[in-house]
């Protein structure tokens, strides 16, 4: 009797899981179509993107280029002078299609940046200037005054495949896996004049070029999320974070020529490095999106930066070959249209 009361409080039990589990059901669909019915959501085919960057590039070595040594009768020092580049303007632009097959569409951008800096070393009586690129350095030669022309420049294409859902009624997400490729090339140009001769002043003078050249490849992988916080019909706004990671398979070519007015030249002969190449890049802040019978327009403005780990692989006297990060960081103001 104990047996069989167990059994009907357990048939009880299953049959009440199972009615709760397909009202839940029934519940969730429900949602479901109701987010598919989101604002965000759009049926234009065609997307257009613009992103305007205003960026700081920063790399550890920028500070390791020349040396500045000072010998006085009580005190002696060594010193490496700053080396910084400026705040500089890009942007990003973009071409996508919204695919009609379960609502994925995929893009293709183009980022453009180019920034620069220079810097100015002059000698005193009590210092001594040394350039620290191998080049320069096997030159033996002591300039009075140097100056040093550092530009940089990044070409990246990524192409994206990817699908934008709601996972609640404020909450969208979208995972995306694609190609990203392209350059950044360095090219560090110094001038160094006045060399000091038998402890004179001269007029000669010569010149350096380094260059740091990478390109490479590879798959690319990320989401986009998406924070609704407030809305009226159509029309919210939200708080965002993108975040994605390349591995690519990249190339460094390199290079260190000086020569002089004294028909002195020497050169550093370093051989193409074919290297992994690590990429993670995050960008959050706050957006905007309007939809209309015409076009959805979004908008979004926050802080952006990208890592690339060892992306500057020169040699130094000091230091020998260097592996040092790259950092891209900065506003980015991004405009998209769905049409």
């Amino acid at each position: 009797m104990h047996s069989a009361l167990l059994s009907k409080r357990g048939i009880i039990f299953y049959l009440t899981f199972f009615v709760l589990a397909i009202s839940k059901l029934c519940a969730t669909q429900e949602d479901l179509e109701h987010l598919q019915n989101n604002p965000i959501q759009t049926e234009k085919p065609w997307i257009i993107s613009a992103d305007f960057l205003f960026w700081l590039a920063s790399e550890e070595i920028a500070s390791i280029w020349a040396d500045v040594i000072t010998v006085g009768d009580n005190t002696s020092s060594w010193g490496v002078p700053s080396f910084d580049f400026k705040w500089n303007y890009g942007f990003r632009l973009g071409m996508g299609y919204n695919l009609p097959y379960d609502q994925w569409d995929t893009i293709l951008c183009w980022t453009w940046f180019r920034t620069e800096t220079t810097n100015s070393l002059f000698a005193s009586s009590l210092s001594l200037l040394q350039p620290e690129f191998f080049a320069a350095f096997l030159s033996g030669d002591y300039p009075n005054s140097m100056t040093c022309k550092w530009s940089l420049l990044l070409n990246m294409f990524d192409w994206e495949l990817g699908r934008n859902f709601w996972t609640s009624k404020r909450l969208s997400l979208r995972p995306f896996l694609g190609i990203k490729g392209g350059w950044i090339n360095q090219s560090i140009d110094t001038d160094y004049n006045n060399f000091i001769i038998n402890e004179q002043i001269t007029q000669n003078s010569g010149t350096e070029h380094v260059k740091n050249n990478f390109w490479g490849i590879g798959p690319l992988g990320g989401i986009n999320s998406k924070w609704k916080i407030y809305g009226f019909d159509s029309n919210f706004f939200d708080l965002f974070g993108d975040f994605s990671a390349a591995a690519m398979w990249g190339t460094w070519i390199r290079g260190d020529n000086y020569k002089n007015t004294l028909a002195k030249t020497s050169s550093i002969n370093l051989n193409n490095s074919s290297l992994g190449e690590l990429m993670f890049r995050g960008f959050m802040g706050m957006g905007w999106d309007i939809k209309s019978k015409r076009l959805h327009f979004a908008a979004k403005i926050g802080y952006e930066m990208q890592l690339w780990l060892d992306q500057l692989r020169l040699a130094t006297f000091q230091l020998q070959c260097l592996h040092n990060d790259l950092t891209l960081q900065g506003l980015t103001f991004n405009c998209r249209f769905d049409f």
